[in-house]
């Protein structure tokens, strides 16, 4: 459900970089009412029925949606021509990691009907959507806006080692898959792939970061303190999130995560919550949707940070107390909750903040 409003907080992006340039903006106003009517339904149906029939119907819809939105970005690439080759190959390695991670679901319903709901297979189709989505998708797109906003700056960017970085990491981004069903017991060999690919998404990743460390001086002189604070933040949390994922080549570690809900939970907050969700806000910022002048919308990202940080606190002190057998945490359903309205009041400030510009322009 969460990836539904990811799939909209990042196509956002897109359509604010390129707003100027769409020769039919009536077809955007109808991709953005569908995923948003889409999106509502399907979280009312979830809220009701949990996994059941509506809601895998709803999950049907939404993923032929996200087919009409891969076509609609592929083809704007094709005409725009003032992309940048290392931005447009972050953009299209997105759209076929997306389309992969769809092949997930379809997969759920013949292993329902084949009777195997309760199996390996089951848990594998899962890990294999969310992997592709926020492995693949996600970090593909989100780091391919950032770099053609960049290029909008002409902030210089050395495409050598961005390009290097980008296929180190998509190469190994399918056996990097594998490193999410160790808990499968698929044997050594399995295991030896898995490690590689872990450990290339890993270095693909430092190749980025070293990029952008490099010329990181004129991201400073472009925007404001605010903005490059909250660049500095994603990513740390990019950096910290890979290097978990690369824990995983060791089985001790694996295994202790994967029997851990709270650990998994704290990974794709810090995943989701985390890099992709202030990484989107941030770029929103880049661009001029969220004003960093308002004083309001500072307060309400402030307050979403603390509310994140509250969040992980709670959810990896649980796991790690699982681990040391100390089975109870003070104040741990407290916490969350608290972390929650935090979340909560800090988005609702954001969004009445947009509105309150929209109306003074």
């Amino acid at each position: 459900m969460v990836f539904s409003w990811c799939f909209l907080g990042v196509f956002l992006v897109f359509i604010a970089v390129f707003w100027t340039s769409f020769p039919n903006k009536k077809e955007i106003y109808f991709i953005i009412f569908t995923l948003f009517v889409v999106t509502i339904i399907m979280f009312i149906a979830f809220l009701i029925n949990g996994y059941g029939l509506s809601s895998i119907i709803l999950s049907t819809v939404h993923i032929f949606v996200e087919y009409w939105v891969i076509w609609f970005i592929y083809k704007h690439l094709k005409r725009n021509l003032h992309i940048s080759k290392v931005s447009s190959l972050f953009i299209k390695g997105s759209l076929i990691a997306l389309f992969i991670s769809t092949l997930a679901p379809f997969s759920l319903g013949a292993i329902v009907a084949s009777g195997l709901r309760d199996s390996h297979l089951f848990d594998m189709a899962i890990y294999f959507y969310l992997h592709f989505q926020y492995n693949g998708w996600l970090f593909f797109f989100l780091i391919g806006m950032f770099l053609i906003i960049l290029g909008k700056k002409n902030i210089p960017i050395q495409t050598k080692l961005i390009s290097i970085g980008f296929w180190i990491y998509a190469i190994a981004l399918i056996p990097g898959y594998l490193l999410s069903v160790l808990w499968a017991d698929l044997g050594f060999d399995v295991s030896f792939i898995a490690m590689l690919g872990g450990v290339g998404q890993w270095v693909g990743i430092l190749y980025l970061l070293i990029a952008l460390w490099n010329v990181w001086k004129h991201v400073v002189d472009a925007f404001s303190n605010f903005i490059v604070f909250w660049l500095n933040v994603t990513l740390i949390l990019l950096l910290v999130k890979s290097t978990m994922e690369l824990g995983l080549i060791f089985p001790a570690i694996s295994n202790s995560v994967y029997d851990t809900r709270s650990i998994i939970v704290g990974y794709l907050h810090l995943t989701l919550l985390g890099f992709v969700s202030i990484f989107t806000m941030a770029q929103y910022q880049m661009l001029d949707i969220l004003d960093t002048k308002q004083k309001w919308m500072r307060i309400g990202f402030i307050i979403f940070f603390i509310g994140f940080c509250i969040n992980e606190m709670f959810l990896f002190a649980m796991g790690l107390a699982t681990w040391m057998n100390i089975y109870l945490i003070p104040m741990y359903l407290e916490g969350l909750l608290v972390a929650s309205i935090l979340l909560f009041i800090g988005i609702t400030i954001l969004t009445i903040s947009i509105y309150k510009r929209k109306s003074i322009s």
